[in-house]
């Protein structure tokens, strides 16, 4: 016995031997510690290096000032200037010349300078009170663009809450009051839109004359006026401060509220509910607003104002209860009193890492003591602005690695083909001699970006926030240590999981995030404050109260209750918060007809619900098909009972109505969309001078070039499981002009000559072309280049756009791609349809219901949902309204939505029948048996069709269409995008979505 546990032991010993030898040979991750051993001259060649050899390469701020900042004059004169358009009018309250700057009007100013210099732009602005989307502006300086930012100028909305005074809903919980804009002149120095500086930004201005042109690039109106040159400041030690703002030391203290701002200058920003007792206020039962959010308060420019009332001016410290829950690193804020930066030192002022679900309380100071501010008798204007100017120089050198490494692994594919050959004596620099040089440079700029970011962490280089460039600075050495076999090591650049571009990519978000969780500002002398985190008992006891009251809580539970419009809802809770918010706030008080919201964790219930007799009045957020599944099983309410059910339908897309239709009679309203549109690498496109393709034999034409390099296109078809669903199998049956039945109904269509060409089409593009039949993520597969163009739907386009930061500017969408026939023309129908909104058949009250369902899908409400859904939430959380209307005021960036709505008007979906599961599946089965086995188009067609024909038949004996002898016993009618059109004209004299 004894021998066989020392045999085990021994084992276990040698196997730990074994890995830790695996990992030492390997080349593991290792951490970079600075020593200073990187010379100034090594950063500027490797820099150069890099730079030169980008096709476009970036010339930010960032570069702008290194180059420039030392010429920098502060002590320059001030210059005014008033608008020169001829199309200016004058403004009688402010008594200036102003422009109203609809989409690419262009504002233009001739300043006369007397001291040329480095000068910042103010201009004096109004914002209509009715602006949803962000105000970008471009701006030129005598025809030239100094750096990249200048094309991406904020304008800032300026957003106050409607009132402080919190109301609440139903069951107590404080409400997030309306935002509303301040609509009154305002006067701004200009930022670019990710706010890389805290000082506004510097334009060279010659002596003399200069024309400065203002483009606005968005399709927010706004008005303009007069504009300023203003010089660049030097700011003051705090010594110097000290020195000149001497002061009484009040005894006092005024405790803010950190919800309680006066304005902020972005709607994002937003109040939350923590329920935490170490918070003020607090309830163990009821939400209380009592913190600004950190995941809404993260982004660099971002800024609150708050009034700070003092009884005898003089100088005062500021403290801040806040959270940091960035791992091991600190966020910046800059604090401003009355407008300025009082001294340098709070400057982008660091507040450190607290531990998780931890608060701190910091007196603003440094190592040398605490800070002392001078305020003025009565009120004072305190403004906090998140920052990230300290990470920038980092962030810089990050993006520029980034940049080349796509260039360079795309030149590595151009010499080594699609499949590299893993058994060739590859000596690379036959082909790059440059190849070590960028490695080199690789490291040298890695190891200067880790350097430069290390300084501000409590572990150094160690940082958990500096991880993942540590991962990407080991992985290019081990590159580097075998460069000439770099080929072999393309998936290590930038082939997917655990690559050195995804580490790199997944850092810059990371570092330039500022989340800081707030709760109250403290100004205050001679008091001490109240500890940061509560006590144990405080805590236990706090979680006994909300734990007994969860008990008692009928919050969100699916209860009928008389007399009120009983809606179901299948989406989170933060969706049927905000939802129950705004119809306590708005429908409620405008119609007196109360409405419970509730989740619907699984929709099948309603199946269940409507045979028990306990179904709602509402359901929203149903899939597409749903809304038939019920209407056929009588247990869906007729909308187009109402008479003006097809007259409120035209603001929506015709397409999205077709599942709905059952024998003309419509049973939903369109709640949300979806999209498809081309997404491609702009910078992979321009590096090949690629054309983007508008058509499908465009997109053929480009196949051969993109398979060279060991690319291609991504087809829908190729995602998710192998049952394929309409949406990926069918669009090329409508865009040939076919259809998939008969016009009665009852029997498939897919053996006509239309459709027989769009899935004959559909097939060869991977029994022809070679498109990839499987592809786990076009996701990834467009970050990594594999694929760098294809298909993508609203939830593809909110990856990239939001979790890639490392393809910032480098794709683009384009239109659908299109098919041309003879016989129908241009077509780029698509299938897809976003979610339904419907009335129960056994509704008690249905024009109350049908009442809520259009104050709901109305594009005032619809705006407003999605405006604040994303505002509070973040960007992640967009929403395409099924309201085209409410669509157009959304905020997505305006080429892009551009391209959105064209597409949205070729939207379209597939008819429902009782049998249309086994006409799904089967066309899938044509797919797979064509791609997979060879099997030919027309062949797998004539098979299946008896299958489909079979399988309808059976059902619509079963729903009693058909008698046992197939005789029509009532006739079921198909209905097209044609007839959704007809209604609507018929009824409204026009609709949205109009091919026509």
């Amino acid at each position: 016995m004894m021998g066989r546990i020392k045999r085990s032991f021994v084992w276990i010993f040698a196997t730990l031997i074994v890995i830790l030898l695996i990992v030492w040979f390997s080349g593991g991750t290792s951490i970079y510690v600075p020593t200073g051993e990187l010379t100034q001259t090594q950063i500027n060649q490797s820099t150069v290096m890099l730079d030169n050899d980008l096709m476009n390469p970036r010339y930010t701020y960032v570069d702008y000032l290194s180059d420039h900042q030392q010429n920098v004059d502060y002590g320059l004169s001030s210059v005014q200037a008033s608008l020169t358009n001829l199309n200016a009018t004058l403004d009688d309250e402010i008594g200036q010349n102003v422009l109203i700057m609809n989409k690419d009007e262009v504002a233009i100013y001739d300043f006369v300078v007397s001291e040329e210099g480095y000068y910042h732009i103010e201009v004096d602005y109004k914002v209509a009170a009715a602006t949803l989307n962000q105000i970008t502006v471009a701006v030129k300086v005598n025809g030239q663009v100094y750096y990249d930012e200048m094309s991406t100028i904020e304008i800032p909305i300026i957003w106050q809450d409607e009132s402080k005074t919190y109301l609440t809903d139903r069951y107590g919980d404080e409400v997030l009051p309306n935002q509303v804009i301040d609509g009154s002149w305002q006067s701004v120095s200009l930022y670019n839109n990710t706010y890389v500086s805290v000082d506004p930004l510097l334009f060279w201005f010659n002596e003399g004359s200069n024309l400065v042109t203002i483009e606005n690039t968005t399709s927010s109106v706004f008005t303009i006026s007069d504009a300023k040159l203003t010089a660049p400041k030097q700011y003051l030690t705090y010594q110097e401060y000290q020195t000149q703002n001497p002061g009484t030391k009040h005894d006092s203290i005024v405790d803010i509220q950190a919800t309680n701002y006066k304005q902020k200058n972005s709607s994002y920003v937003q109040a939350f509910a923590e329920n935490n007792p170490s918070l003020k206020p607090f309830d163990s039962v009821y939400k209380k607003l009592n913190i600004i959010a950190g995941n809404t308060w993260q982004l660099s420019g971002q800024s609150l104002s708050y009034d700070v009332e003092v009884e005898q001016a003089g100088l005062y410290k500021i403290a801040f209860r806040y959270s940091n829950n960035k791992f091991d690193f600190p966020v910046f804020r800059s604090i401003y009193i009355n407008g300025e930066i009082p001294f340098e030192e709070v400057r982008s002022y660091a507040f450190a890492n607290t531990a998780t679900s931890q608060w701190n309380v910091e007196t603003l100071g440094n190592a040398e003591g605490e800070f002392y501010f001078y305020l003025n008798q009565g009120v004072n204007e305190l403004t906090i602005r998140a920052e990230s100017e300290p990470v920038q120089n980092a962030v810089r050198k990050v993006q520029l690695v980034i940049d080349h490494i796509n260039t360079f692994s795309l030149e590595i594919r151009k010499i080594t083909g699609k499949d590299i050959d893993k058994n060739r004596t590859w000596k690379f620099t036959n082909f790059i001699p440059e190849t070590p040089l960028y490695l080199e440079s690789y490291i040298i700029l890695l190891k200067q970006a880790i350097t430069e970011l290390s300084v501000y962490a409590p572990n150094g280089s160690a940082s958990s926030t500096i991880n993942n460039l540590q991962k990407a600075l080991s992985r290019v050495e081990n590159i580097y240590d075998d460069y000439e076999r770099i080929p072999l090591y393309l998936d290590d650049l930038v082939g997917g999981t655990g690559s050195i571009s995804q580490f790199l990519g997944d850092s810059l978000q990371t570092i330039t995030n500022q989340p800081l969780y707030l709760n109250q500002v403290h100004i205050y002398n001679n008091h001490t404050l109240a500890k940061a985190n509560a006590n144990f008992f405080e805590v236990v006891g706090s979680t006994f109260q909300s734990f007994f009251a969860s008990f008692t809580s009928n919050k969100y539970s699916l209860t009928k209750e008389e007399g009120v419009v009983d809606v179901w809802v299948n989406r989170p809770i933060t969706y049927v918060d905000m939802m129950q918010k705004m119809a306590d706030q708005t429908f409620t008080p405008e119609t007196g007809i109360k409405v419970k919201i509730s989740v619907m964790p699984d929709p099948n219930k309603l199946v269940m619900a409507s045979a028990a007799g306990q179904q709602p009045d509402v359901a929203l957020g149903l899939a597409s098909y749903m809304p038939y599944d019920l209407a056929i099983r009588n247990a869906a309410y007729d909308l187009s009972s109402f008479p003006d059910y097809w007259e409120y339908s035209s603001q929506f897309a015709p397409g999205a109505f077709v599942p709905y239709i059952l024998n003309d009679k419509a049973y939903a309203l369109p709640e949300t969309l979806d999209f498809n549109v081309i997404m491609y690498r702009k910078d992979i496109f321009d590096s090949l001078n690629f054309m983007v393709p508008d058509t499908w034999n465009e997109v053929i034409d480009i196949l051969p070039e993109l398979q060279k390099y060991g690319m291609n296109f991504y087809h829908p078809i190729a995602g998710g499981v192998a049952i394929k669903w309409f949406y990926q199998t069918s669009g090329f049956v409508y865009q040939f002009g076919g259809n998939v039945y008969t016009e009665d109904g009852l029997r498939t269509n897919i053996a006509s000559k239309e459709a027989v060409q769009g899935l004959t089409f559909l097939n060869q593009l991977f029994t022809n072309y070679a498109l990839p039949e499987q592809v786990v993520s076009f996701y990834n597969s467009f970050r990594y280049a594999t694929l760098p163009i294809g298909i993508a739907d609203f939830a593809t386009y909110q990856l990239i756009k939001n979790a890639a930061p490392e393809l910032t500017g480098m794709w683009e969408i384009a239109p659908y791609p299109s098919i041309t026939t003879a016989e129908y023309g241009t077509n780029r129908h698509y299938i897809a349809n976003g979610t339904a909104g419907m009335i129960m058949q056994e509704t008690d009250q249905p024009d109350d219901a049908w009442s809520f369902l259009k104050w709901w899908m109305s594009t005032e409400t619809q705006s407003q949902f999605s405006f604040t859904l994303q505002s509070t939430y973040g960007p992640t959380y967009a929403w395409i309204s099924g309201n085209i209307n409410a669509f157009i005021e959304s905020p997505f960036p305006e080429k892009h939505k551009e391209v959105i709505l064209e597409q949205i008007k070729w939207l379209i979906d597939v008819p429902r029948t009782p049998g249309q599961y086994m006409l799904e599946r089967s066309i899938s089965d044509i797919w797979n048996t064509a791609v997979f086995d060879g099997t030919p188009t027309g062949i797998a067609i004539d098979r299946y069709t008896i299958q489909i024909n079979r399988e309808m038949r059976k059902k619509m004996i079963e729903f009693g269409f058909l008698n046992t002898n197939g005789d029509v016993i009532r006739p079921y009618t198909i209905r097209d995008i044609h007839w959704v059109r007809e209604q609507m004209l018929n009824a409204s004299g026009g609709y949205h979505g109009s091919n026509d």
